[in-house]
């Protein structure tokens, strides 16, 4: 397959997403756009206090309440096994345990962890009857023409 064959595959993908961005419904549009904002303001930032983030993701998400991120947070958490030797840790150190978590990846692994992160979070701040593969099939256009742009 010539390099130029590759390149167009990839354009047809990232047209196929968007065509079916354009369809989702606003609810799911903006799950997506707050979950996999938020992660990247989580692992841009390893260095922040968890404070700092938590003020950070406020402003930027405002309509994200702290008991949501609490719960989203949590489950994203949960799932890479980081809370395990404490029963309900608060947002704070669950941020803490990202950003630790995070910080310990590279490459291709911090891509990956980000994005089932993303998932995870966007999956849960979606309405309940939206299915898994809408979120991820679209978090990777999300992420790179919404989010990074």
């Amino acid at each position: 397959m010539a390099f130029f064959d590759f390149l167009h595959i990839f354009t047809d993908l990232f047209n196929a997403a968007e065509k079916a961005w354009k369809k989702l419904e606003p609810s799911v549009q903006n799950a997506l756009l707050d979950g996999s904002g938020i992660i990247n303001v989580i692992s841009q930032n390893l260095e922040a206090t968890p404070e700092e983030l938590f003020d950070l993701i406020q402003k930027k998400f405002p309509e994200v309440s702290k008991e949501k991120l609490t719960e989203g947070l949590h489950k994203v958490s949960d799932g890479f096994k980081l809370t395990q030797d404490i029963e309900t840790p608060g947002l704070l150190t669950t941020i803490k345990n990202l950003q630790t978590y995070f910080s310990g990846l590279h490459g291709k692994f911090w891509e990956s962890a980000t994005s089932i992160a993303a998932q995870v979070l966007s999956t849960l701040f979606s309405p309940d009857d939206t299915p898994f593969g809408k979120i991820s099939t679209l978090i990777e256009f999300v992420y790179r023409k919404k989010i990074k742009k």
